[in-house]
C-alpha cells in the first residue's frame, strides 16, 4: 500500500481536484468523512470545524493500492461561500457510483503520517454509498443546518 497526502491549497482548487478524482475512471473509490467538531478554543481549525475529509483509493494492477488522504483545511461548510463548494462536491459525488461516506466522525489526521492517517480512516468502520437519498445524512455531519435551511438563511 502506498499512502499520500494531498497538499491542500485554495478551496476552489481542492474542490476541482476531488471532483476530477470522482470523474477519473482509474480512481476506484472515494470515502467522505466529517471531522470531529470543535474540541477546544485553541484548535487551529476551530472556526472551520467540522471539515470534509476524503480518502481516495486507486488500485494499480500488478502493483499496489494507492491511497490519497485529503485532510486539514480542505473543504468546510462552516460559512455560506464554503458551503457552495461542498454543495458542488456533493452534486458530483451523488451521481457517481464510487463515492461513499462514513457516519463516524474522523479525528483530525493532518498531524499524522499519511500511512497512519489512512489506517485511522480505514478503521472507522462501515461506509455507505453517497446517493441523492443519503446526501442529507452526510451533510448533517458537516452542519447543524440542512442544505435548504442554509439557502434560505443566505437568500438575497
Amino acid at each position: 500500500m502506498v499512502s499520500l497526502r494531498y497538499d491542500a491549497k485554495a478551496t476552489s482548487e481542492n474542490l476541482w481536484t476531488i471532483c476530477e478524482l470522482i470523474r477519473d475512471r482509474k480512481c476506484d473509490e472515494i470515502i467522505l468523512f466529517a471531522s470531529e467538531k470543535n474540541n477546544s478554543e485553541e484548535d487551529e481549525y476551530n472556526n472551520n470545524l467540522p471539515l470534509v475529509v476524503a480518502l481516495a483509493k486507486y488500485i494499480i494492477p500488478n502493483v499496489d493500492s494507492v491511497f490519497v488522504v485529503f485532510d486539514g483545511l480542505f473543504l468546510t461548510a462552516a460559512r455560506y461561500p464554503r458551503y457552495l463548494e461542498v454543495r458542488d462536491l456533493l452534486n458530483v459525488a451523488e451521481v457517481s457510483d464510487k463515492v461513499f461516506y462514513s457516519e463516524r466522525r474522523a479525528p483530525l489526521t493532518i498531524g499524522m503520517t499519511p500511512d497512519n492517517a489512512v489506517a485511522t480512516l480505514c478503521e472507522l468502520g462501515e461506509i455507505k454509498p453517497l446517493t441523492p437519498n443519503t446526501r442529507a445524512d452526510y451533510f448533517a455531519l458537516l452542519s447543524s443546518f440542512t442544505e435548504s435551511q442554509l439557502v434560505e438563511i443566505f437568500k438575497f
